[in-house]
């Protein structure tokens, strides 16, 4: 199945715009990446910065595929303005949300406990 038809059938299936499916794949991938990182690295710090570059990579791969019937035949510079154009919007769609998730998470408190966790069972002194 080519990959035109794939998101086709996607498309069609959700019923939501293709604007939108960027959205969710972009933001999908980074909480995925996210939860599947957690056991094996513990900095939260570099599990966004991984996370966000598996979006960006998927996002260009998305790209390249989208645009393959193009560059495999011409080359790069046989994209015309409105490819291009269409390619950074797709980008931007995807990537902008798990870009804004990873700046909240480096700069602000806000994914961070506001009070550390007390303990269940206090030990006794024996």
């Amino acid at each position: 199945m080519d990959f035109n038809t794939f998101k086709i059938h996607i498309i069609e299936a959700t019923g939501l715009a293709k604007d939108a499916l960027h959205i969710y794949v972009g933001v999908g991938i980074y909480l995925l990446c996210l939860l599947v990182l957690r056991p094996v690295l513990k900095s939260q710090s570099i599990r966004s910065f991984i996370a966000l570059i598996v979006v960006i990579g998927i996002a260009l791969l998305g790209e390249y595929l989208d645009n393959r019937h193009i560059l495999r035949p011409r080359g790069i510079f046989a994209l015309g303005a409105g490819d291009i154009k269409a390619s950074l919007h797709d980008l931007i769609n995807t990537c902008l949300l798990p870009f804004i998730l990873f700046a909240v998470n480096k700069w602000t408190r806000v994914f961070q406990p506001t009070v550390a966790p007390s303990r269940m069972l206090k030990k006794s002194r024996t």
